[in-house]
């Protein structure tokens, strides 16, 4: 499962790694706690609007937890080089989780009202490229192209917590009534993950370039 040159590629510095995943789990924590806890209770008023369309809501939101907790381990056991069973069968679970969360969310975005067109377009184009980058990845490996499914990784899970960078974004914004909630909604619907992908993607490159200079 290695090249020469993949495994001369210098792993990432133990303090960013700590720091980036304590980051993740602490915002992870707070989407548990503040967006996912209250649908623990199996009810309409807990459910609210989205009671009707439960038959996808549960679905995606199991399936998206799945993949926030175990994306996590995986990228400490990747960017650590422990690539063993574990991180094969994690590997397998997140998958398995970005299936049923992805199937989930292409429900709700169908089903969503008309009116609401734009946030459902953005929820279509989060589920779309959650399964296209996690399908790379998937390929990749496959392959045994261990650099190339690192990067499509770091991608599918920069999705994975868009989830998480929605509701934080959504409930400031909607604090700080800079625009009304229904375009704050449609607009957060698109930058959750949109914008950390134009964040992610330099880095990935800057990265590869840096390591292609060494070779």
């Amino acid at each position: 499962m290695s090249t020469p040159a993949i495994e001369a590629a210098r792993p990432a510095r133990p303090w960013i790694v700590a720091a980036t995943l304590c980051i993740l789990a602490a915002g992870a924590l707070w989407f548990i706690q503040q967006a996912a806890r209250q649908y623990s209770v199996y009810d309409a008023a807990s459910y609210g609007d989205l009671w009707p369309r439960r038959a996808g809501f549960i679905p995606h939101m199991a399936g998206g937890l799945v993949a926030i907790s175990t994306g996590l381990i995986q990228l400490w056991l990747g960017a650590t080089r422990r690539t063993g069973s574990l991180h094969r069968n994690l590997g397998r679970v997140y998958l398995g989780g970005v299936a049923v969360g992805s199937a989930g969310a292409f429900y709700l975005a169908l089903t969503i009202e008309p009116k609401y067109f734009a946030y459902a377009a953005g929820l279509f184009g989060l589920s779309t490229a959650w399964v296209l980058t996690t399908g790379m990845a998937y390929a990749a490996i496959r392959k045994r192209a261990i650099e190339r499914h690192r990067e499509w990784m770091i991608r599918s899970y920069t999705l994975t917590f868009a989830f998480v960078l929605f509701r934080l974004m959504d409930q400031l914004l909607i604090h700080w009534h800079v625009a009304p909630d229904d375009q704050i909604d449609a607009m957060t619907a698109w930058a959750c993950w949109s914008v950390p992908l134009l964040v992610v993607e330099p880095l990935l490159q800057l990265r590869k370039s840096r390591r292609g200079a060494l070779h």
